[in-house]
């Protein structure tokens, strides 16, 4: 199984939904980079399970341990390594999925490559749950970008027929990035998004659920990064897109 992801800069996730630990280990990191902690917390919790009605109910800190990398709160040259330890699981909510598999999940086709030897609780190393040691090594190379004058944000572009209003193209600036990104509910029109969470309000209650679309831009952004056909910007973005389990298409603007 592939995990890991990179060339000059290389991330490896490791773990399972329900094991004792998930992570990730970085390397290539230049040295001397401080790393302010407090905003990767942030970060991570706007990811973290459990904080808000329209996510899931499980629960965790998502509090990094970081084994190694960092020196006095700065890269010193070895891999970061870091921790996340999983707490609420119930394993044993899982046990029948040995038998009948989710539609549309990775159980399935797991055990058939696996021969039945896959870790099946929560979805073992399927699970959205690795987005969380994904989020960490993010929130690192946000902080590096921003230093070099580059800023990437998102929103919510739509959930369940409900479209936000989208970035302008050409005035989008770092000021609407960071403003989008410090609300709880990452939409740049509130009113739009209080219809989205009634509409996920109501597939929860009627015991379904419901898609969406997010729309993500980087401003600073230098010309000419990438390799022609099959090492292109986009190629790299897809591959590292897809890597999330919940993304199924991508489009570039």
């Amino acid at each position: 199984m592939s995990s890991h992801i990179g060339k000059n800069i290389t991330v490896s996730i490791f773990g399972q939904s329900h094991s004792q630990a998930i992570g990730a280990v970085i390397d290539g990191l230049p040295a001397g980079f401080a790393v302010d902690m407090e905003k990767v917390r942030a970060f991570l919790a706007r990811r973290a399970p459990g904080r808000a009605a329209y996510a899931t109910a499980r629960r965790e800190a998502d509090e990094p341990i970081i084994l190694s990398g960092l020196a006095d709160g700065k890269t010193c040259g070895a891999p970061l390594a870091m921790l996340i330890g999983n707490g609420d699981t119930r394993s044993k909510d899982y046990e029948k999925l040995r038998d009948v598999p989710r539609p549309g999940h990775a159980d399935f086709t797991a055990n058939l490559r696996y021969g039945g030897f896959q870790d099946v609780r929560g979805g073992g190393h399927f699970s959205g749950r690795l987005t969380a040691p994904l989020c960490f090594a993010g929130a690192i190379c946000l902080q590096m970008l921003e230093q070099r004058g580059v800023f990437i944000g998102a929103h919510i572009a739509s959930v369940a027929g409900v479209a936000d209003a989208p970035f302008d193209p050409v005035r989008v600036c770092p000021a609407d990035l960071q403003a989008v990104s410090a609300k709880p509910f990452a939409v740049i029109d509130d009113a739009a998004g209080a219809a989205m969470q009634e509409k996920i309000a109501q597939a929860k209650a009627d015991l379904d659920s419901v898609g969406g679309t997010i729309e993500c831009a980087a401003v600073g952004f230098p010309a000419g990064i990438g390799d022609p056909m099959f090492d292109g910007l986009e190629n790299r973005l897809a591959a590292a897109l897809f890597g999330i389990p919940a993304v199924k298409g991508l489009e570039f603007g």
